[in-house]
């Protein structure tokens, strides 16, 4: 935070927070802490302020699980991310609404559903990728709990894709530059963020697009890819080469990043609540490894613990979207062309939604009588945006907790944190610190 800058100002009518810096705002304080720092704008300044998020993106945020409802795009759009972060995001449906959103949705929503999970066997090929990586775990000592999960997230989306895994420490290194182009820093300088993006991207770029083209030569194959490849929309029309770039390069990231964060805190989670891992131990030991969403079920409390874990710690802290029209939150008009951000690391520990949400608690997941509802996955965004994986992220989220309890549990092993408890780290995507370092002892 700038001390310099002490004083909020109004701007259209909203306090704008603070301790901007000139030029990048209040990024530095959104990298190292941004729900301390939405928390402490709420306190000073009520549950609907101003963050400027550097480089001329300022945001209104509202703190209100009603703000929710921005997502469903009545009034606002996510076009505007184009602009934003056009190079990291590229042409992918992320950016687009209206139809060349809903062409590209419906040419690649089927291989995601249950169904589609099902009939591609996914499951067992993530059960077996899962299953032989955690087994490495305890020969490692104590190692970089991140680092690990990252090479595991990779490996299981290239299986999932049909891909051959080749090398996968240069592909993992390549996405981690390719991502600093989210923080959206306009400096085209050798060793800056974005020139080190860029050069990352090209080099991703060239690789999926030989894989498509391979795949597009084929009659027939198996593996997401080749689906993808040969996929039709409503209309009977296929995905464009760089349509399938553009959306293939967001998948294996999404794909990639996200779920090795919430893997990390889920071994965090059981390091710092051993009574929790005991009885994860006893609800694996009942049943085999699950291979079909259906099975999934049989593990009530891995799930609750995946819930927990991505409700806590979202991989993607923050979202908005641009008005449009007329929009009223918590009984004031917002103007059209406004960005609204919401900030899902807060939403998740809502008192209005969750009681102690500052608690893992996975308890508060088990013996529901109601469904699961929109907002309590809201860490996968919602309405025509909804997350593409999000049946693939429960399925490899549940294996994950079961594969590690059957791994270690007959081996009398659990997992031991080394030094400080973890920090989040909010940019690109958020993330426990890399230097977190763990064994299983």
């Amino acid at each position: 935070m700038n001390p310099l800058q002490s004083r909020p100002r109004i701007r259209m009518g909203f306090p704008m927070m603070h301790g901007g810096w000139p030029v990048v705002g209040h990024l530095p304080a959104l990298y190292v802490d941004t729900l301390a720092l939405v928390r402490r704008a709420e306190r000073e300044l009520g549950p609907m302020f101003w963050l400027n998020q550097g480089f001329g993106h300022p945001a209104l945020y509202c703190l209100d699980p009603e703000a929710f409802d921005i997502f469903r795009n009545r009034v606002t759009t996510s076009e505007h991310l184009r602009t934003v972060a056009g190079a990291f995001l590229g042409e992918s449906m992320i950016v687009h609404d209206g139809p060349k959103h809903h062409h590209m949705r419906s040419a690649m929503n089927a291989p995601f559903t249950p169904k589609g999970i099902t009939a591609l066997e996914v499951g067992p090929v993530l059960a077996e990728t899962i299953q032989t990586r955690i087994a490495r775990w305890p020969a490692l000592g104590e190692f970089k709990l991140l680092a690990q999960t990252r090479e595991l997230a990779l490996a299981l989306i290239y299986r999932m894709m049909g891909i051959e895994e080749g090398d996968l420490t240069e592909w993992r290194e390549h996405y981690e530059e390719f991502m600093l182009i989210a923080l959206n820093v306009p400096i085209e300088l050798p060793g800056f963020p974005r020139w080190r993006g860029r050069r990352a991207k090209a080099w991703l770029d060239a690789r999926l697009l030989e894989l498509i083209r391979v795949a597009r030569g084929r009659k027939d194959g198996q593996g997401l890819l080749w689906e993808l490849v040969h996929a039709k929309d409503e209309g009977g029309l296929h995905l464009d080469d760089q349509e399938l770039l553009d959306n293939i390069r967001l998948l294996l990231l999404a794909g990639h990043e996200t779920t090795a964060s919430i893997m990390a805190w889920m071994v965090i989670a059981m390091a710092e609540h051993p009574e929790i891992w005991e009885q994860l131990g006893d609800e694996a030991a009942a049943h085999d490894l699950p291979v079909t969403p259906k099975e999934l079920k049989n593990f009530p409390l891995a799930e609750a613990i995946f819930r927990e874990s991505l409700r806590l710690h979202p991989p993607v802290a923050t979202n908005g979207r641009i008005v449009t029209g007329e929009l009223d939150l918590m009984g004031r008009r917002i103007p059209e062309g406004v960005m609204v951000g919401l900030c899902f690391t807060h939403l998740g520990r809502h008192p209005a939604l969750y009681k102690d949400g500052d608690q893992f608690m996975p308890a508060r997941w088990l013996d529901r009588k109601q469904p699961i509802t929109p907002i309590e996955t809201a860490q996968f965004g919602g309405g025509p945006h909804f997350c593409l994986g999000y049946h693939v992220a429960w399925m490899e989220g549940v294996q994950f907790a079961v594969a590690l309890a059957k791994t270690m549990r007959p081996a009398r092993l659990r997992p031991i944190l080394s030094g400080a408890p973890p920090v989040m780290r909010y940019l690109p995507l958020a993330h426990p610190d890399a230097g977190t370092r763990v064994r299983f002892a």
